[in-house]
């Protein structure tokens, strides 16, 4: 009798929920080809179901779902049946090894860190450097690590916080023309880098390379609602995408959240990324955007002209916030981070045409976010379904607080002298932004002139006045921040009562005139503004 034993994708790190919870792993066809009599799997006692990513030669071919019995087993010839009913794929590439540099940016997590790096230190490949950047640490746990387990792995300091930081510093540090980066709350796949190598082998204008992201611990239902609010498990068919050659099947692209992989899971060429930049630090987790910096990188490379490629043989299992505390505190930042990556993109003249057009799309996804799960179970928990509604609503308040974060983040960093990223986001942001608000706040007074209810005219009008012409004066002319919030209602205020005396004065009082002609040149004057900075 033959047996097959498949090891856990993550150490459990807390008790297991029976009724929510799904085991997860690995299996190759190849071992299935010998036809075991028992597939027998590592702490599948605690489980009465499994999930298996299908590996084939390299390649991934999809998940299977099994029952597990109450002895940890599952029924190979049921796996084997469900595995059969993948769709081929052809065997993975091996390209010539080329060195890779692997970065791993944490913050005081000394113990979840120790498990990725154990892993890293496992890989297959013959030529990895490993940095691992230690982001604005309390302790000097990180560096005893390193010192005590690791002394392999090169250690560098960043005391600038914020992701964004932490990942410039990586690509600094990096001595290969590919850089790798991952969490400290992943496990990578040993054959990692080589389906990185793979990707971009594929064309000479690949900048970036992304794979698979499964879960990698579904212990409670937390975890299970993550799973299936995330969609970078999904990712198991290879594409490559392209600016000038937008996929039919994403009406949104290029700004298609979770298509492009996450920040857990891509590499770079490092002489590019530091061409676009680098990072834009004002986006990312331990500022007050909390994320996005991955989001915004993944367009930049695209509106370069370069492409993406996805490989999902590129395996990182991660693991997902485990108690309901973490999860709010996760959708608080992805709203956000989303939220200031909307900002980043309407203050860039390249994308914001493109974006406007595809905007309703974008709001309606947002609205009626699809909950699913690769194999489609637990999607209808009572539990998970009134989980979703709670963090849903929370992820939303928190996109509104995007805009300001991220430019109170950039007004903080440059005060500090830490702020870094595209050249083209210097003091022009600002003035966009402005620009933007004021071409807003002109509409409002175009909209208040019609025939509406005297009460919604006159709030109009108030959004008009107090924000409109100080906007517009802002977004040419610099002021210091802290004057804004004074000097732009003053402006409008002021504004309204000249004009208001000078017309009684002059017998010129045609009110509705005088309004359409004045959010008019406000609309215009912002769009110039606007346009300055896309020709400048």
């Amino acid at each position: 009798m033959t047996t097959l034993t498949l090891p856990i994708a993550m150490p459990l790190h807390g008790d297991v929920d029976r009724d929510e919870a799904t085991w997860v792993g690995l299996i190759e066809a190849s071992d299935l080809a010998a036809s075991p009599d028992r597939i027998v799997l590592e702490s599948g006692e605690l489980f009465d179901r499994a999930r298996l990513l299908v590996r084939d030669s390299g390649s991934v071919r999809g998940y299977v779902s099994v029952p597990v019995s109450p002895a940890g087993e599952l029924d190979a010839d049921a796996v084997a049946e469900s595995v059969a009913a993948l769709p081929a794929v052809p065997a993975a590439a091996r390209p010539a090894p080329q060195p890779i540099t692997v970065v791993v940016c944490t913050r005081d997590r000394g113990a979840l860190l120790r498990e990725s790096l154990t892993a890293i230190r496992e890989l297959d490949h013959p030529f990895v450097e490993v940095v691992v950047v230690d982001n604005a640490p309390s302790t000097s746990e990180t560096a005893d690590l390193l010192a005590d387990e690791f002394p392999g792995f090169r250690y560098v300091r960043e005391d600038a916080a914020g992701l964004s930081h932490a990942r410039n510093a990586g690509l600094r540090a990096a001595s290969s023309s590919i850089v790798a980066f991952t969490d400290d709350d992943v496990i990578v796949d040993p054959q990692w880098l080589w389906a990185v190598s793979a990707g971009f082998a594929r064309a000479d204008d690949v900048a970036c390379v992304t794979g698979v992201v499964p879960s990698g611990e579904l212990r409670n239902d937390v975890q299970a609602y993550f799973d299936a609010r995330v969609s970078w498990s999904k990712l198991t068919t290879a594409r490559v995408f392209r600016l000038s050659e937008p996929p039919v099947d994403l009406p949104m692209f290029p700004f298609c959240v979770g298509e492009f992989g996450t920040g857990a899971n891509f590499a770079v060429r490092r002489d590019h990324m530091l061409g676009l930049g680098g990072f834009d630090t004002a986006l990312g987790a331990g500022t007050r955007t909390k994320g996005g910096e991955d989001l915004d990188m993944f367009l930049r490379v695209l509106y370069d002209g370069k492409s993406i490629v996805v490989d999902p043989n590129a395996v990182v299992w991660h693991r997902h916030r485990d108690d309901l505390d973490a999860l709010k505190a996760q959708a608080v930042g992805y709203g956000r981070g989303f939220g200031a990556w909307a900002t980043v993109v309407a203050l860039d003249p390249a994308m914001l045409g493109a974006a406007i057009l595809r905007s309703p799309r974008a709001v309606a996804r947002l609205l009626n976010k699809p909950m699913s799960t690769v194999d489609d179970a637990a999607t209808t928990s009572p539990v998970l379904s009134e989980m979703a509604t709670g963090v849903g609503r929370l992820e939303l308040r928190s996109i509104l607080e995007g805009p300001s974060s991220y430019l109170a983040e950039r007004r903080a960093q440059r005060a500090a002298g830490t702020l870094g990223g595209p050249p083209s986001r210097g003091p022009r942001v600002e003035r966009t932004g402005w620009a933007l608000l004021a071409t807003a706040a002109g509409v409002f007074g175009l909209l208040a002139a019609l025939p509406l209810p005297p009460g919604v005219s006159f709030a109009f009008l108030g959004v008009f006045i107090l924000v409109g012409p100080g906007s517009l004066l802002r977004a040419w002319v610099p002021l210091p921040p802290h004057f804004a919030p004074i000097v732009i209602p003053a402006i409008g205020i002021s504004a309204t009562i000249l004009l208001t005396t000078a017309t009684v004065n002059l017998q010129w009082w045609t009110p509705t005139l005088w309004l359409l002609a004045i959010a008019g040149a406000t609309c215009a004057g912002a769009v110039a503004s606007f346009a300055a900075r896309r020709t400048a």
